[in-house]
């Protein structure tokens, strides 16, 4: 983001390009990660169920960790936005 655009933000709220950048880079990998598992489980000639399990290690082993960063942005912004509409009330019945 421009520092110009930031100035109006509030010190601690997270960059939300840096943010969508990190939620695309994680669709794009469990993506490539489902047609890399489909393929090998095609080509092993193994039963198709076992996708499911392989997609639930990638969802665990990479969505997760990668999305951590995301859920503690949202949970800053949202905690954030609580405490400024409190303020802005707080300050309206006064």
């Amino acid at each position: 983001m421009p520092p110009d655009l930031r100035d109006d933000l509030h010190p601690d709220t997270p960059d939300s390009f840096a943010l969508r950048r990190r939620v695309l880079l994680t669709a794009v990998l469990t993506l490539g990660a489902f047609f890399v598992l489909g393929y090998t489980i095609t080509a092993l000639e193994a039963p198709p169920w076992l996708l499911l399990p392989a997609m639930l290690l990638v969802v665990l082993l990479v969505v997760r960790p990668l999305m951590a960063p995301v859920l503690a942005a949202n949970r800053l912004q949202r905690r954030l936005a609580m405490q400024a509409y409190l303020e802005r009330n707080e300050d309206g019945r006064a």
